[in-house]
């Protein structure tokens, strides 16, 4: 290679360079700030011995063949033999079905097993690929190609190297490939260096950009091995399935809404910001114990030291607890259904326990039953911010007086640590939040209703406990748990990194928690007694909790505008799938309109916030599994009628539910 054509060739990418620089300082502020005057440690660009542009680090080039090549013949067997994510469902048996929405999700499956071979081609097949992740950018080339060989809707691009993503600057241009996505609707996004669970929750935030049923296919192109990729794809497969569920259906939000104006009427006040109250246990340690087998271990423990510490029981450990004669401080519950009852009342059945459930303080979501409610002491509500009935709470509350704490589900677990935070507690204990079991024969606490020879649901939950997943321990090297489980730990997580005033112990021989200290029960040593602790635990709720700005009066207003609202939404989302769709591809881009629609309620005012949260469950479940399903025809017009069938059942479904809501949401609930 000539002198002059080196030369050439520089200025070629000097000038690639500054056209990127230009472009990413338009769209992408945050990655320009980054490389404006980026300087590279280790790895760069350089033009190698054949004249092509390289990376060079440790003295050698990176790629021992012309990089486009190496691109070209990695993007061949990439289309070949793509790696994939897909978005399954677990279906009930017919007769565990209650809500509409399960029977005709299954509906759909029932039909596209009938009519398909019931085996999903490559999807790189596709006449248009909706989302791509690219694992290491490198010098780009490959990116560019696969966008040119084929119509790619999104891209998510991770490049751990800093220095690399510097070199691709260099040598491909971003512009036309960024257009490709975002004139179609789409969106290229990148994420440069990080952690790989700031990776995933990256690809989180994507999906709820673009929609969650760009999920029903990922792909994935990892164009390099590095120790960073391997996590993240390793952290895909443990904890991707997180991106796929918990959105709540409409049917859930309408009880949830039923339940909080039943509650609101009943008078149960609501849990206000830890700011407008002094918690008079705040030195007094808090031990949230839930219902994993660690219980039992507990159980010495917690009846010897009961009055050195506030105790919160969660759910089913009310019984275990209440058998060995040990007697919460406060009980707390999350599940919406009035079937709940029935196993909050089960202690008031069982030989042994002297304790009555008027005689226990209760905080509960917003959405739980109010019969359950009614059977306490007292009862108290923290508001579940990702819930109808929450925001309906939210956008009364003009003062901004009560608090919404993130992660209060999937678990009462996560109720319970939600709770124990916004109390304003400090030290925090958990027991028995194993999030897994050592033995799956041992999925809960033997002194719990699960093990009562009479129980009634022993086949559904040993059917819910069967492992899906291996975990890290906290005092071994694993443990086996569920997909609902470690959503849960995650949740956990979550709450305490955002809440680092509060010091968290876990004494569970479960799972690892992350941001918790682990510490064996027997390990624990307390000494001070807590004096008139009823009263204090009574002093403390009185003060936490309000009924201020949550008049009949002010609900009855909101809920005129917000039925009003829920129809004028659903008519616009609905009328965009009202067309008869020819491809896949012409479902996605209505999908993707609908899913801007529902993002700009969400960002709307509070009314807005309470639909948005009524209906965004169902839309997403329904256009994920929908699209998912497409993906089982190959015969195109089959494809076809399948999909136009799909859109008018869900039509007639979203229909049905807005007429139960309008009528039934004053009323007791059903379930």
């Amino acid at each position: 290679m000539s002198v002059n054509q080196q030369e050439l060739t520089k200025m070629m990418l000097q000038a690639t360079l500054l056209a990127n620089l230009a472009l990413i300082k338009e769209r992408m502020p945050g990655i320009y700030k980054e490389f404006k005057d980026y300087q590279p440690t280790d790895t760069g660009v350089a033009i190698d011995n054949q004249g092509c542009a390289n990376l060079f680090n440790n003295n050698k080039f990176v790629y021992e063949v012309d990089p486009r090549e190496f691109a070209k013949q990695q993007v061949t067997q990439f289309l070949e033999r793509p790696l994939y994510f897909k978005y399954q469902i677990e279906h009930q048996a017919d007769e565990e079905i209650f809500f509409k929405h399960s029977a005709l999700l299954k509906s759909i499956h029932n039909v596209r097993v009938a009519e398909s071979e019931n085996k999903i081609g490559n999807p790189a097949d596709e006449e248009r690929i909706d989302f791509v992740c690219f694992f290491g950018g490198g010098l780009g080339y490959q990116i560019e190609e696969l966008l040119n060989t084929k119509d790619v809707l999104n891209v998510f691009l991770f490049e751990p190297s800093k220095d690399s993503f510097y070199a691709l600057l260099h040598c491909i241009e971003l512009k036309p490939l960024l257009d490709k996505c975002t004139s179609k609707g789409g969106q290229f996004s990148i994420r440069i260096s990080g952690s790989e669970d700031g990776v995933v929750n990256d690809i989180s935030k994507f999906l709820f950009q673009q929609g969650h049923f760009n999920l029903s296919q990922v792909l994935f192109l990892k164009h390099y091995d590095s120790p960073l990729i391997e996590k993240t794809i390793a952290r895909i497969k443990a904890i991707g399935h997180r991106w796929s569920g918990g959105w709540g259906f409409f049917e859930d939000e309408v009880i949830g809404i039923s339940h909080t104006l039943s509650n609101l009427s009943a008078k149960f006040p609501v849990v206000k910001k830890s700011s407008t109250f002094k918690n008079p246990l705040v030195d007094y340690p808090v031990f949230i114990v839930a219902n994993g087998p660690s219980l039992d271990l507990a159980i010495d423990f917690l009846k010897e030291n009961q009055s050195n510490v506030v105790i919160l029981s969660c759910g089913t450990a009310l019984k275990a607890l209440l058998i060995n004669g040990i007697t919460p401080d406060i009980h707390i519950e999350m599940e919406r259904t009035a079937a709940l009852l029935d196993w909050v009342e089960v202690v008031e059945r069982t030989e042994g326990v002297t304790t009555r459930l008027d005689e226990l303080n209760i905080v509960a979501l917003n959405t739980v039953y109010d019969g359950i409610l009614k059977r306490f002491k007292s009862a108290h509500l923290l508001s579940k911010v990702n819930d109808a009935g929450g925001r309906l709470i939210r956008a009364m509350d003009e003062k901004q007086l009560f608090t919404y704490p993130e992660s209060s589900n999937p678990s009462v677990s996560n109720t319970g640590l939600a709770v124990a935070a916004e109390l304003g507690f400090k030290e925090v204990y958990l027991v028995g939040t194993d999030f897994g079991f050592v033995s799956q024969e041992h999925h809960h606490s033997k002194h719990s209703i699960y093990f009562d020879k009479d129980f009634k649901h022993k086949e559904l939950i040993k059917k819910n406990m069967q492992s899906d997943m291996v975990v890290k321990g906290n005092f071994r090297d694993e443990v086996l748990s569920t997909h609902i489980f470690d959503s849960s730990k995650g949740n956990v997580e979550i709450l305490l990194q955002s809440n680092p005033q509060v010091t968290a112990y876990n004494t569970s021989d479960g799972a690892f928690i992350r941001f918790t200290t682990p510490k064996r029960i027997a390990d624990i040593s307390l000494k001070n007694t807590i004096k008139n602790k009823q009263e204090m635990v009574s002093e403390l709720l009185k003060r936490a909790t309000s009924l201020e700005q949550l008049s009949l009066g002010n609900i009855d207003s909101k809920m005129t505008a917000i039925k009003s609202g829920t129809k004028a939404i659903l008519e616009k989302l609905l009328l965009i799938t009202s067309a008869h769709f020819n491809t896949r591809e012409s479902l996605a881009d209505a999908f993707t309109l609908q899913n801007k629609i529902l993002l700009m309620l969400r960002d709307g005012n509070s009314n807005d916030h309470v639909v948005y949260w009524l209906i965004q469950g169902t839309f997403r479940y329904f256009q994920a599994y929908i699209m998912t399903n497409s993906y089982y025809y190959r015969c195109l017009e089959q494809r076809a009628e399948f999909m136009n069938a799909c859109i008018d059942a869900f039509h007639s479904h979203v229909e049905d539910l807005y007429l139960e809501f309008i009528e039934n949401y004053n009323k007791s609930a059903k379930l």
